[in-house]
């Protein structure tokens, strides 16, 4: 049965803890339903488990992608880790619309020829980033809150950085017109991230990990917002005065 609204599939490249599930309303698929939900509560997701082998035949499955984070590293060169990225360079190729957070983030700057490290410390916790305007969002200072290790340190060929702040060199890209990616979770709500903290205390470094835990209870973050702003890329709903927002063809997702 065709689905009525816009379908926005879920590359879903981990699986949270059981116990940490209750603070994310489920796994990674539930987490990311919900946040997009946040964004235009049409949207329906279709979930593929690509951590497990689990990709689309093609880019036309849905409407358009979005790729989760990971605690894996996207340097890697791991079977589902490859296969990933040659999903992901094969819709680029064909025009699909490609959102990637953390682990995507990544792992699309290194599928489209950019270059993947590990940095010397975790970076956790909530963190500040000024963000260019956009044909889809009118950018501005955001708190977003953040969970890695790894970061990209040479953009993909044609990429353009759209952020500057404290969590990495290329806190957010472009590429084209149907590419962003972002190095932090705005999925990420205070609840899970402190427990996440708390789960890696040992590998972020106690002192830091409290320190972060501190900031959480200061700050808010801006996930909502980048909520609307990530759905409105994904389904090319560019800010234009006058006119109304491009029309999108017809779902392609199938249940």
């Amino acid at each position: 049965m065709t689905v009525a609204g816009p379908v926005i599939g879920v590359l879903v490249c981990a699986h949270l803890p059981m116990e940490l599930r209750p603070l994310a309303g489920g796994d990674f698929d539930a987490l990311y339903r919900h946040f997009l939900r946040t964004g235009d509560p049409a949207i329906e997701t279709r979930s593929y488990d690509a951590v497990d082998g689990e990709l689309p035949a093609s880019a036309d499955e849905c409407d358009a992608w979005i790729i989760t984070g990971s605690p894996h590293d996207a340097f890697e060169h791991t079977p589902w880790i490859d296969a990933l990225a040659d999903f992901v360079r094969d819709a680029v190729a064909e025009g699909a619309r490609v959102v990637g957070v953390c682990f995507g983030h990544q792992l699309v700057a290194r599928a489209l020829g950019g270059t993947v490290e590990r940095s010397d410390r975790y970076t956790v916790g909530p963190h500040t980033m000024h963000v260019e305007a956009t044909d889809w969002f009118t950018g501005g200072e955001v708190t977003i809150n953040a969970m890695h290790r790894d970061v990209v340190t040479r953009l993909p060929t044609g990429a353009h950085t759209i952020a500057t702040g404290t969590t990495a060199e290329f806190p957010a890209f472009i590429v084209g017109t149907s590419v962003l990616c972002l190095q932090d979770h705005p999925e990420f709500g205070r609840s899970l991230t402190a427990a996440l903290i708390d789960s890696r205390a040992e590998l972020i470094g106690e002192a830091d990990a409290a320190t972060s835990i501190e900031r959480l209870r200061r700050m808010t973050t801006d996930g909502e917002l980048l909520a609307g702003w990530i759905v409105d890329f994904l389904l090319d709903r560019r800010r234009r005065t006058g006119l109304p927002p491009p029309s999108l063809p017809a779902p392609r997702c199938r249940r």
